[in-house]
């Protein structure tokens, strides 16, 4: 096997094994350095640390299990060497730097809380035991000394393994996916499976529990018109979905960044958002499914088999483009004027449930299963499906049928040949033709439940799932971290210069990447590798280097060891690996419950809500007819107590 610079850095050290007991060092290999410590007043003290000074602390920590002291003495004896002897030497007096730093940050801590040194150490930084303060001290000053420590092995572990393109130097893929944290068959992509997703968010002021009466502003119907009317004009110039969300959406925070996401399997997003794309591309998304990993991906997702199977019998809802035509249509009207006095007369009791624009929104919009435009026109006619009421009796007339679905119109809103018309493109896995951004990329509408009260149009721009066999920028490359441009983007004569480690396509251009998909300029590309919080923007670099959470300091524990480092006594060591084994089982079945959880809580929400709305929805002929007595008279279709206030100055008669 063939070595290489990746491959030679994992061998951190090159001794032999440094062993702990809780007896003393063999006497074969005893651990001792020396290490400066220099106190805030300018004085260098200088003390000899062993492997059992380093466990013996560790072992006297309040809370502290043998085995968790172990494995910290352990760890901490490997970053000691190597910053000594090691790899790291060069970087110990960072660590110190950093070290020295902290304490002098406490210290001010300290006397800003009016709290004498020794107390703060003892009751907020937890240096606890008998001895004086100036031990204490220096107990703190390793402790910082190893945080820095640590910082440092990461960010150089990081670095090591975050290149795009395992074969660009001559280590084996198997070397390179052994510890990658990116790439490997425990990276972050294959185990995260990040989405990236532009998001557009209309809010409205309908109560999101309400599954079919809810009421909306003329202005909220307004805001939907004006998106759709853009979305059916976007193209790859101007007005593409990015700019439409970032002159759109209700989202401020993503505005700024062109309604952009990263999601991925711990991201925090509502339900109707996360678990809509997931039920997507996992049920309904057929391209996917010639990716032969698809299955072991989709199991990521942790969806339960009772809730698949609500799932598939919900199914995806379509909305046809007149809906929201309609929607702005009826946003003023909330009274029927008689055509024969031209009095505005108030429709059932003006229950503005009945209002056209609310009864439109609920039908089409009020719908927290996923949900796609379709160019047809509404389906006016009366309905069909009549249900009786458990609790009374009543019979009622839907638009429902049994699995919830409604009709659609025979018709075509946008004639066939139009660019609008040419925005609704067949997707394999979904009934008909749906509107689709620029780059043909499906729209998800879905209803938020919680959070932000509103309707989200989410394009998914990279999915994990598809077949990188046939994918036009492989994932490796999509999530590159690295800028498509050097030296403020120019070479000495002015020309553009690219990164030579950029992925590339078969043009030899930068290939559009998640780093590479709206900004030009280094600082630009920069933002999206480490991120910006001011910018909200979030950098892949971050999401690479904190994905594990816990898990990243056992990787980093087992990468700085390289088995070189471990207690003498095998009892305690294996103690040691079940330890590690348990911790980051602990961290993925935390995750995994709370993905159920969520699963479980979305699908009592779509359950309950196909219930309501088969007997909840007015029929949109309601909206269609409003005020019109042949709809609204007494025991008529859209009859509510009293239909028709034919005397507006009385009251309702």
């Amino acid at each position: 096997m063939k070595k290489s610079t990746k491959s030679l850095i994992l061998a951190l050290s090159a001794f032999s094994t440094i062993a702990l007991s809780g007896c003393g060092i063999s006497q074969k290999e005893d651990f001792v350095i020396d290490f400066t410590y220099e106190t805030a007043n300018g004085t260098s003290v200088t003390q000899e640390i062993t492997a059992q000074d380093v466990l013996d602390r560790y072992l006297t920590n309040n809370g502290a299990t043998a085995t968790e002291a172990y494995y910290n003495a352990i760890y901490e004896v490997a970053l000691r060497e190597v910053f000594t002897n090691g790899r790291f030497k060069d970087r110990l007096s960072d660590a110190q730097s950093d070290a020295n730093r902290a304490v002098d940050e406490a210290k001010d801590a300290a006397d800003t809380a009016g709290t004498s040194w020794e107390d703060y150490l003892k009751d907020t930084l937890g240096i606890v035991g008998d001895m004086s303060v100036e031990d204490r001290e220096h107990q703190y000053y390793l402790q910082c000394e190893v945080t820095a420590m640590k910082e440092i092995v990461g960010d150089e572990f990081y670095n090591t393994f975050n290149q795009w393109n395992p074969d660009k130097d001559e280590a084996s893929e198997d070397e390179v996916n052994e510890f990658n944290m990116v790439y490997g068959e425990n990276g972050y992509i294959k185990t995260k499976l990040p989405y990236h997703v532009r998001d557009i968010l209309i809010q409205v002021d309908a109560d999101a529990a309400n599954y079919s009466t809810g009421q909306i502003s003329s202005e909220d119907a307004e805001q939907l018109y004006n998106l759709f009317e853009a979305l059916v004009k976007s193209d790859t110039n101007t007005n593409t979905y990015a700019d439409i969300a970032k002159r759109l959406t209700d989202d401020s925070a993503s505005a700024k960044n062109y309604g952009e996401h990263l999601m991925d399997l711990d991201t925090s997003f509502i339900n109707e958002f996360k678990l809509g794309l997931y039920t997507y591309d996992a049920l309904y998304n057929e391209e996917l499914r010639s990716n032969q990993e698809f299955e072991n991906l989709v199991e990521k997702f942790n969806m339960p088999t009772d809730v698949e199977e609500d799932l598939k019998a919900v199914g995806p809802q379509y909305i046809p483009y007149e809906a929201v035509v309609k929607l702005n249509e009826y946003k003023d009207v909330d009274s029927y004027k008689d055509p024969t006095t031209g009095q505005d007369l108030t429709v059932n009791e003006g229950n503005q449930s009945y209002y056209p624009r609310n009864i439109i929104f609920n039908k089409y919009f009020n719908s927290h299963n996923i949900n796609f435009i379709v160019n047809t026109k509404v389906d006016s006619s009366d309905p069909e499906h009549e249900y009786t009421m458990t609790d009374t009796g009543t019979v009622v007339k839907s638009d429902l049928d049994e699995e919830g679905n409604y009709k659609l119109g025979a018709e075509a809103y946008w004639p066939e040949g139009s660019s609008e018309a040419a925005h609704f493109q067949k997707i394999e896995g979904l009934e008909y033709p749906v509107l689709c951004d620029e780059k043909g990329n499906p729209i998800v509408v879905s209803r938020s439940e919680t959070g932000n009260a509103g309707i989200h149009f989410v394009v998914i721009e990279k999915s994990p799932l598809e077949d990188q066999a046939t994918a036009e920028v492989k994932l490796n490359e999509y999530y590159a971290p690295v800028n498509p441009l050097e030296q403020n983007g120019q070479d000495a004569n002015g020309n553009k210069y690219y990164n030579p480690d950029f992925p590339k396509g078969s043009d030899n251009l930068p290939l559009q990447t998640y780093v590479n998909s709206i900004n030009t300029t280094v600082e630009g590309y920069n933002e999206r590798i480490y991120g910006n919080s001011d910018s909200g923007i979030t950098g892949i670099g971050e999401k690479y280097e904190t994905y594990t959470g816990t898990q990243k300091d056992f990787q980093l524990f087992q990468w700085v060891t390289e088995g070189n480092f471990k207690a003498q006594d095998d009892v305690i060591q294996a103690k040691v690996d079940q330890y590690i084994t348990q911790k980051m089982l602990s961290v993925e079945s935390t995750n995994t419950q709370s993905l159920i959880d969520a699963w479980n809580s979305y699908d009592t929400t779509l359950v309950e809500q196909e219930k309501n709305r088969k007997i909840g929805l007015i029929p949109e002929t309601c909206a269609i007819h409003f005020g019109e007595m042949e709809y609204y008279g007494e025991g008529k279709l859209c009859y509510y107590s009293t239909s028709l206030n034919t005397n507006p100055g009385n009251g309702n008669n």
